[in-house]
């Protein structure tokens, strides 16, 4: 047995996930009150219908005493109890309705919030379909649980409460025996989530495997239709809704076996039973048929009520199972940062005796230490898996060092705020990151710049020509991904925005990597004209960007194995850097005769 199948994983499921959704219940609790208060009354009122009914036949019917006054009375209490209940009802059921939506409207800002905090290290594992599924369908769940499943049960058990104390007052013999099928009914729940818990929570881990395999195909269709890969994907996508199916269909087969069919039963028990009691009470002289018809329909809306519970107890375990993996989200470490409110106020670079693995036994970067003075040009150069990219995210302190420290201006840069630092340093990633609004959305990212600010970023990007070409300028909608612009643009449109906040340090991941060579132009010519004005660390893959790099750091294996500027690494004989930029230049001038 899994660990997610065993009693205890379970107990331990339900009261995190019950902390959880509690506490909006007690948040709400003004709203909380007044709908159980609506509800008492409407149950109230629900059972008075057949006691009135029952005076009607014992009092006046069978005496054939039909006064008319008292019959208009019976029929206007009759017709008000039931209008008024239903009245009531629909008022309950409004204010359970706005404590679930406003519970999920909560839990899915703070999820969204939890999530944009979380360190660089749980996107290296998390698939962000199976995140979607957390904020989206588990929270969903939960709104089920208020409506469908408190409202229902809170609502079931009140109506129970009443039906019993009316039959008390009508016949406590004959109460008894109705009362008899409500400890029957839970031993008939555990039985169900004891069959169907796990069933439930392996379905819900399955949908997420689901929407992270669609989020992954959808994304990656163009690689996947070229590789030829439709027919792998899609039956790799059969298998798990296959699995999803048999999982949903084993609770199913528990609902459908457990709950309604064994409340059916046990209720048709339970009328043998008070039909038997009363025909003794028949040969005794002492029964009244107004009591048997009010008991007969109180046994209808007895069993009905019990019927409702069970079949609202699986979307209980479903909201559980959400609760609990949406509650195992938030309670995931969030990236700290200090409170401190050191500053970029310069862009000078330190960092000493640097060691940083992703894993503890396999190292990435070993003993990296050099000093990058305000204004200063580096560029790190080295083979795939040489720690390029790794060194830029430790600066931008999604990782946190092993060993050996980072300054900026000085300055440990734990000491650093979030808001702070990001606003020190500009990141110009290799892949453009494009949101389906207009160009100077993008370039603002939400800071509130001016449109000046936005123009001029803009102008030093190189891409202030191409956006007055067009009809509606800044305002111009890219579509999803920016696909209204070339490759080229879209890296043009990235730098706009990394400068548009006037940082002091900006770093390039391979940012000419993915463009053509008129764009890696653009890019060298901006990166001229910011030299010695910002400070920039550049990765780069194309080694003809960085020829006028005040140093050239070349890695091998996380270790810096050459530094220097681009002649004297050119000088030195047999050097890593000489023959990478040979190779290179080699394999331009094959493109150029093909």
């Amino acid at each position: 047995m899994t660990t997610e199948q065993t009693p205890d994983h379970r107990s331990r499921r339900s009261r995190s996930a019950f902390k959880l959704l509690s506490g909006y219940l007690w948040r709400d609790r003004p709203l909380l009150i007044r709908s159980v208060l609506l509800l008492l009354v409407a149950t109230a009122l629900d059972v008075t219908g057949p006691l009135l009914a029952k005076v009607f036949i014992d009092d006046y019917l069978i005496p054939q005493q039909l006064d008319g006054t008292m019959l208009l009375v019976l029929l206007a209490g009759y017709l008000f109890s039931q209008a008024g209940a239903a009245w009531l009802g629909y008022r309950q059921t409004l204010g359970f309705t706005e404590i679930a939506l406003n519970a999920v409207q909560d839990i899915r800002e703070r999820v969204f919030a939890h999530t944009l905090k979380l360190p660089m290290r749980y996107f290296d594992t998390a698939m962000s379909g199976q995140l979607v599924s957390r904020i989206t369908n588990d929270t969903e769940a939960i709104k089920d649980l208020y409506v469908q499943f408190l409202s229902v049960v809170l609502g079931n058990l009140m109506l129970l409460i009443g039906i019993l104390i009316a039959m008390a007052l009508l016949d406590s013999q004959l109460m008894l025996a109705a009362l008899a099928l409500i400890p029957t009914v839970f031993g008939v729940i555990y039985l169900y989530e004891k069959f169907s818990g796990a069933a439930v929570q392996k379905a819900r881990s399955l949908r997420s495997d689901i929407n992270a395999q669609l989020s992954e195909s959808i994304a990656g269709m163009s690689v996947l239709q070229a590789c030829n890969q439709q027919q792998r994907f899609s039956q790799r996508f059969d298998g798990v809704n296959q699995h999803y199916y048999r999982a949903r269909m084993s609770s199913i087969r528990a609902s459908a076996a457990l709950l309604r069919p064994a409340i059916d039963l046990l209720s048709v028990l339970v009328l043998i039973a008070v039909v038997w009691l009363f025909g003794l009470q028949v040969e005794a002289g002492v029964a009244e048929v107004g009591v048997l018809y009010a008991f007969l329909s109180f046994l209808g809306r007895f069993t009905e009520p019990l019927a409702e519970i069970t079949q609202r107890f699986n979307l209980y375990q479903q909201a559980m199972v959400a609760g609990e993996r949406v509650n195992r989200l938030l309670a995931e470490p969030a990236q700290q940062f200090s409170h401190a409110q050191a500053q970029i106020t310069a862009g000078k670079v330190q960092v000493r005796d640097l060691h940083f693995g992703y894993q503890a036994e396999k190292p990435v970067l070993n003993g990296l230490n050099f000093t990058i003075e305000p204004g200063q040009f580096y560029a790190v150069v080295g083979h795939t898996g040489s720690g390029k990219s790794t060194l830029l995210s430790l600066l931008l302190n999604f990782y946190q060092p092993d060993q050996g420290s980072i300054a900026l201006d000085d300055q440990p840069l734990d000491q650093f705020g979030h808001d702070l630092l990001r606003e020190g340093i500009g990141l110009i990633p290799q892949e453009p990151f494009i949101m389906a609004g207009s160009i100077r959305t993008n370039i603002d990212m939400g800071r509130g710049l001016t449109d000046s600010a936005i123009e001029t970023a803009a102008r030093q990007a190189h891409l202030h020509g191409m956006i007055s070409q067009l009809a509606d300028g800044y305002h111009t909608g890219l579509g999803e991904r920016g696909t209204r612009l070339s490759t080229g643009q879209r890296q043009q449109l990235v730098i706009a925005r990394a400068l548009a906040a006037s940082p002091k340090i900006l770093l390039l991941d391979e940012a000419t990597a993915n463009v053509d060579s008129e764009t890696e132009q653009v890019v060298q010519q901006a990166l001229h004209e910011l030299h010695g004005k910002v400070t920039l660390i550049t990765v780069a893959h194309r080694l003809s960007t960085i020829k006028r790099a005040d140093q050239i750091l070349v890695l091998a294996h996380g270790e810096v194995c050459e530094r220097g500027n681009h002649s004297q690494l050119m000088a030195r004989e047999n050097g890593r850097y000489q023959s990478m930029y040979r190779l290179q230049r080699q394999a331009q001038k094959v493109a150029r005769r093909s």
